[in-house]
């Protein structure tokens, strides 16, 4: 007689949905392929001129192509800038070398736009299906980072540390690793992270945070890799010392800053004082300041009731935003907090605070006992990040400087030609090459 151990052992495994555990690999697969395109499409149909008219942008030029161009892919790889060793953009140069010149600005945004997805994509995982067995909610968190407005930080390999910073965190708070490839994949990131940009200070605390809370034997090794990347980070300030801008910090713009540039801009679903600010308005403090006060019970229910994973993201968030409005670089010229409480500068530093608040958000109405009043919360929360989505979809283009001429400019010139090419986004923004036999190397 057949008995319920048989049985077992006779039907093929499944998983969820009737599917074989044998198509499980095949699933993930095409899966991981989905939404990948999905991803590089949103990303893409924002600013298609991204890759239709590829150029460089701010660093791009100046900094990763420049010296990589005048000393090498190689030898430009060890070169610090404004206190900070930026190995993600500058191994961005080396890649692009097999590629030639004329592709130098495509290649860049193609990486950029690779970094940019890649959060989604690990979070969309099977590593991170323990802490949000749901797929769907998994996608709607990764839409909430991915539809973010900023225009700052789209494609560009100057930028995308920020987003590689995302993907670090997301890699210290996720579920341990089983195979080795996930672990490789881990260490690797937090390596690229620790020696990219100022994003180590703030990570290896939370990572230290993290052990103590799990006590888990692959943070100790994050926490290696990342101490060695701090060392790194101590000795390039040394070496180039970051510029001080004049600060101008006050109670009054914290509370504006805070108001407009991250609740209001993260729920809306808009760069700040685009459409929904308080800014200019009477009273416009005051009115801020009821805005924080409502904020205020969901920070705090998130501070003691919600999952330690999301905590932490929400901690690393704040500290990122604490650190970008204590040493901001917005412009040469002025006081730091005033530019960015009238306008847009400086969205790279309230990117992730902005995802982290509307995350946060969303969770929160997830703890409303009454079913009607939870959904209710969450229709009100899309209807509001639809709205800034609607308005403003498309990011304007880069005024045009011609790059396939000044490529051409570069490869045709004499050996020895001094050139000086402007790029975007204009203005004193340009970059100089003195042409070499061989191009880039």
């Amino acid at each position: 007689m057949t008995d319920v151990a048989d049985l077992a052992r006779m039907t093929p495994p499944s998983v969820p949905g009737g599917c074989p555990a044998a198509w499980r690999p095949l699933r993930s697969a095409l899966l991981a392929v989905l939404v990948t395109l999905a991803a590089a499409g949103i990303v893409i149909s924002r600013r298609p001129d991204a890759f239709t008219n590829a150029q460089f942008y701010a660093e791009d030029g100046t900094r990763w192509f420049g010296d990589a161009y005048n000393l090498g892919a190689w030898q430009a790889l060890g070169v610090s800038l404004s206190g900070y060793y930026q190995t993600l953009s500058r191994l961005a140069a080396l890649v692009e070398v097999p590629f030639g010149v004329g592709n130098a600005p495509v290649a860049y945004n193609v990486m950029g736009l690779l970094v940019q997805i890649a959060p989604v994509l690990f979070f969309l995982s099977g590593r991170f299906r323990e802490l949000v067995p749901s797929l769907w909610v998994r996608i709607g968190l990764g839409a909430v980072y991915l539809l973010m407005p900023t225009t700052e930080l789209n494609v560009t390999i100057t930028n995308a540390p920020f987003h590689l910073a995302v993907l670090a965190t997301l890699v210290i708070v996720a579920p341990e690793a089983r195979a080795w490839a996930w672990r490789a994949f881990d260490i690797a990131v937090i390596a690229l992270t620790a020696a990219t940009g100022p994003f180590v200070y703030v990570l290896l605390p939370i990572a230290v945070l993290w052990w103590l809370l799990r006590r888990r034997r692959e943070t100790l090794v994050l926490l290696a890799v990342l101490a060695l990347g701090l060392g790194a980070q101590l000795y390039a300030e040394t070496q180039t010392p970051r510029t001080a801008y004049p600060l101008g910090a006050n109670l009054r713009d914290l509370v504006l800053l805070l108001c407009d540039r991250v609740v209001l801009a993260g729920l809306f679903a808009e760069e700040g004082h685009t459409h929904v600010y308080v800014t200019g308005l009477a009273h416009a403090t005051v009115l801020a300041g009821l805005v924080l006060l409502v904020a205020a019970p969901v920070v705090v229910l998130a501070a003691l009731r919600a999952p330690w994973e999301l905590r932490i993201f929400d901690l690393t968030a704040l500290l990122f935003l604490a650190a970008g409005l204590a040493v901001p670089a917005v412009s040469a010229a002025g006081n730091q907090w005033q530019i960015m409480t009238m306008g847009r500068a400086g969205e790279r530093y309230f990117f992730l605070a902005q995802v982290a608040w509307v995350v946060t958000v969303v969770w929160a109405a997830s703890r409303l006992r009454m079913p009607w009043l939870r959904q209710g919360a969450w229709v009100a929360v899309a209807v509001a990040f639809a709205s800034g989505l609607v308005v403003a979809w498309s990011y304007p283009a880069f005024i045009d400087e011609h790059w396939p001429q000044e490529a051409r400019e570069i490869l045709t010139s004499p050996v020895g030609t001094h050139l000086t090419l402007p790029e975007p986004p204009g203005g004193p923004w340009t970059f100089e090459v003195t042409v070499r036999s061989g191009g880039l190397s």
